[in-house]
């Protein structure tokens, strides 16, 4: 394989690759090219964009939970207006199958087939209240969702912006969780 192949081989792993990974155990003194001096500055850049990698993340963390869960109340939105949809498309055929049991009775037509038609009619109307509920239970779900949408802005959205925003480096996370 020549080295422009290279580029086309394809991704076998499935593990995401994530930009703003750093190692968080970056030594304190890193001699490199170009820090000839003795790598104080090559650390200190390193631990900078480790910083700065879990900030990014855990920006990115914030606002895709908070993207998710409204997604997730206007998707819950649609599905309780599909669900209503269907309820009074199944109470009008229910209406228009009890109407014509009740013309097939009036020309004298076999009761088994008059029987037939209205034992349709009352089998679509049962369904009626199980999908009303049904409709109402996602719509209530679809609200609960917004509400915790907005609430998790509330409660995260002023920290989220004041860590975008403060000067200096941001303390190393897993310093506070053995605490």
């Amino acid at each position: 394989m020549s080295d422009s192949d290279s580029d086309l081989v394809p991704v076998t792993s499935s593990t995401p690759a994530t930009v703003h990974d750093a190692p968080a155990d970056l030594p304190a003194e890193r001699p490199g090219p170009a820090d000839p001096a003795g790598g104080g500055l090559m650390a200190s850049a390193g631990r900078a964009l480790a910083a700065a990698g879990g900030l990014i993340h855990d920006a990115v963390q914030y606002a895709v939970v908070v993207s998710q869960l409204a997604i997730a109340a206007v998707r819950l939105a649609g599905l309780s207006e599909q669900v209503t949809g269907t309820y009074e498309y199944v109470q009008d055929c229910a209406e228009s199958v009890q109407r014509l049991a009740d013309q097939a009775a009036s020309l004298d037509v076999d009761p088994d087939t008059v029987a037939e038609h209205r034992d349709a009619a009352t089998v679509m109307l049962s369904v009626l209240a199980e999908a009303e509920a049904m409709a109402e239970a996602t719509k209530d779900l679809s609200t609960a969702f917004q509400a915790t949408a907005d609430a998790h802005e509330a409660d995260y959205g002023p920290v989220d912006e004041a860590a975008a925003n403060k000067e200096g480096q941001m303390a190393v996370r897993e310093f506070y969780s053995n605490r």
